[in-house]
């Protein structure tokens, strides 16, 4: 009877982890097949385009998301982004180097420009936003002085863009995974950062090193953004970058970063960040399909849509405790 119980909440568990993705698939299926869209659906072509969409937002959305549950958001992720991926690339494409030697070039570079992000921040005693958009801009500005300020575009070298095409897409999508799971949930400096980000004052009073573990999960964070820099180098001409521009690099992937505290809230905060990018490919996909995906129109229904999802999950609990009161007050009086 126990196992049975056991078995029945796992199920439970699955079915309500995957319900976000599966709700959206299911409501855009009927919307586009009311419009005679026959080619969203079941179809390799449709779901190659979103597994690709949802690889390259979740593992920037993992690296978001790593900084805002340890208490800090970091502006310049979307500046080591792009300039991991021009250093990479353009490194690859001169000296010829094999697909896995461009992955590991954004990954070091992307874990070397955190890495300075971090001790800048420590060792500047600086607000972390002003930090990190001051990071930003230098990043950028050095985009304009290597490679003679081409950027990067890789069309005429598409061995290198494998792991940005299926099914190799999803070895950067594994290891942003791995990664994470295994630096929150399996190491020490993870359980810590988690005390920091909880009660900081407690944390250091038991010993914990906050400097050497902010330092740690800049690290961490930058070899995800790293991942993601390969990513996104193999699937877009990079431009050198000004102004923050880059910011929109890093906000284009933030609503999973969010939506997964919730989705994920049954089983762990990154499998809820990857099915929630998973719902929002499905979703943009789908906007595509009826005409909605150009001119602003997705921007305005996303937003919506977002506003919507987070008003449900904040007033959730109040239902929840309405309801439970309503229910108790039955108990005690029947009549009621």
């Amino acid at each position: 009877m126990k196992n049975d119980n056991k078995a029945l909440n796992i199920l439970r568990r699955f079915f309500l982890t995957i319900l976000f993705p599966l709700a959206i698939f299911l409501v855009m299926l009927i919307i586009t097949r009311s419009k005679g869209v026959s080619y969203f659906g079941f179809t390799w072509e449709m779901w190659r385009t979103v597994l690709v969409n949802t690889s390259s937002t979740a593992v920037a959305a993992l690296a978001i998301w790593l900084q805002i549950k340890n208490g800090r958001f970091d502006f310049s992720g979307g500046s080591v982004m792009v300039l991991a991926a021009i250093l990479g690339g353009n490194l690859a494409i001169r000296y010829n180097l094999s697909p896995v030697m461009y992955l590991v070039l954004c990954v070091f570079f992307g874990a070397l420009l955190s890495t300075i992000t971090g001790a800048v921040y420590i060792l500047g005693r600086l607000p972390i936003m002003i930090c990190t958009i001051g990071m930003a801009l230098v990043y950028e500005s050095i985009t304009y002085l290597v490679f003679e300020a081409k950027g990067l575009n890789m069309m005429s070298n598409t061995r290198l863009t494998a792991f940005g095409r299926m099914p190799l897409i999803l070895v950067p999508v594994l290891l942003a995974l791995v990664i994470f799971l295994g630096y929150c949930y399996l190491t020490v400096p993870g359980q810590r950062a988690k005390l920091l980000s909880n009660n900081q004052q407690a944390a250091v009073n038991i010993g914990v090193k906050e400097y050497r573990n902010v330092l740690q999960t800049f690290l961490v964070c930058g070899l995800l953004l790293g991942l993601a820099a390969a990513i996104y180098g193999s699937n877009n001409t990079v431009a050198p970058q000004a102004g923050l521009s880059t910011a929109n690099t890093l906000f284009a992937n933030i609503i999973p970063a969010y939506m997964g505290l919730f989705i994920g809230a049954l089983s762990a905060d990154a499998i809820g960040v990857l099915l929630a990018s998973l719902g929002m490919a499905i979703l943009n996909y789908g906007l595509s399909c009826i005409g909605l995906g150009s001119g602003g129109w997705q921007s305005i229904i996303v937003g919506i849509f977002m506003l919507a999802f987070y008003t449900l999950m904040a007033q959730l609990p109040l239902w929840k405790a309405a309801a439970a009161k309503r229910k108790r007050i039955r108990s005690e009086d029947p009549a009621a």
